[in-house]
């Protein structure tokens, strides 16, 4: 009889969890879809990112794909925006201490290129690495779901998601090169 009793309380009690959880799910969504760049996120995590073409600022082609066997870091900025002027330096540094092991595709937000050109005058970027497009119409972006600047997303060798990161990042921290050395080194054991 004990047995009976406690098998009914379990089945209570879980069905209780149960109708708990449901309430508090649909309190969390408020019955809506997740954020657009939530779900975006979610079918670039599950089907990888989508390829793009632009121009780069000295004409040339450039496809996401093109540049498989590389850690690519996708870059969303402006020259208006005051995080992506302070990142900036260190997407620059990185892109040095790395020395081709890793791409840059920056890719501006930014109104006029003139304004885009001008910021990177101020930088001096110059790097064989460093690839800058101009997105005028945000097409890229919003294949992206990127709506707040500066945002970046790490790819691995095979082009996959490894890290998204919203907002301002110290690229050339010890912390920062110690995660790229080890995409290196597991990418050398295999």
């Amino acid at each position: 009889m004990n047995h009976f009793k406690a098998i009914i309380a379990v089945t209570v009690t879980a069905g209780l969890m149960w109708g708990l959880w449901s309430i508090y799910k649909d309190f969390l969504t408020q019955g809506q879809k997740p954020p657009e760049s939530t779900q975006i996120l979610n079918e670039i995590s599950k089907n990888g990112v989508p390829d793009f073409e632009l121009n780069d600022i000295k004409g040339k082609t450039i496809k996401l794909s093109d540049f498989k066997n590389k850690i690519v870091i996708v870059n969303f900025w402006a020259s208006w925006c005051d995080p992506c002027v302070e990142e900036f330096p260190s997407l620059l540094k990185l892109l040095n201490d790395f020395k081709g092991e890793i791409v840059l595709l920056a890719i501006s937000a930014d109104h006029s290129e003139e304004d885009m050109n001008n910021f990177l005058k101020a930088f001096n970027a110059e790097s064989p690495y460093l690839y800058v497009m101009w997105d005028k119409e945000q097409e890229v972006a919003k294949k992206y779901g990127t709506s707040v600047l500066p945002e970046s997303y790490v790819l691995g060798y095979d082009n996959k998601l490894i890290r998204k990161v919203a907002g301002v990042d110290d690229w050339s921290s010890p912390y920062a090169k110690e995660f790229f050395e080890s995409i290196i080194k597991e990418n050398k054991k295999n």
